[in-house]
């Protein structure tokens, strides 16, 4: 039978430990301290959180939204330039154009912009989709533009 070194029995316990990683910040619950009045704290003095609730967990974000299919209606008289995407002329997008008196439909993602642009690219009027974005309309004027 062999034997360890008394000098090694420290090492084999502390590795133990060293292996297992950084120690826990969580505080014992109220059932291991003995007394169930006691609120917990972390190592760190901060309250100690249950893993299994909800402000234990991240913040939750929101989930990605789908396609929304947005109605176009050309309201002007003329045939009306526009750009879906975030900056004319010089970010990257789609060109295209709504003839006079038209409707239309567009599918979008949420967040994406549609803009009334004029012959030389420079932005007009502006709008944003959101999750409730049904109709976006060009006005008799032929620049602005209406949002449902």
């Amino acid at each position: 039978m062999r034997t360890l070194f008394p000098s090694f029995a420290p090492l084999l316990v502390s590795g133990c430990f060293l292996f297992n990683g950084t120690p826990s910040t969580t505080a014992p619950t109220a059932a291991e301290t003995g007394n169930g009045t006691e609120p917990t704290t972390s190592a760190a003095g901060e309250p100690a959180v249950a893993a299994g609730s909800p402000s234990a967990a991240e913040p939750v974000a929101a989930a990605p939204q789908g396609p929304v299919s947005v109605t176009l209606r050309n309201s002007c008289k003329q045939t009306v330039k526009v750009f879906f995407g975030d900056k004319p002329k010089f970010g990257s997008g789609t060109y295209s154009s709504l003839s006079s008196n038209s409707v239309t439909s567009h599918t979008f993602a949420v967040g994406d912009m549609m803009w009334i642009v004029d012959d030389a690219e420079n932005g007009l009027s502006s709008t944003s989709v959101s999750a409730n974005t049904r109709e976006i309309e060009v006005l008799d004027g032929c620049s602005g533009l209406r949002v449902r």
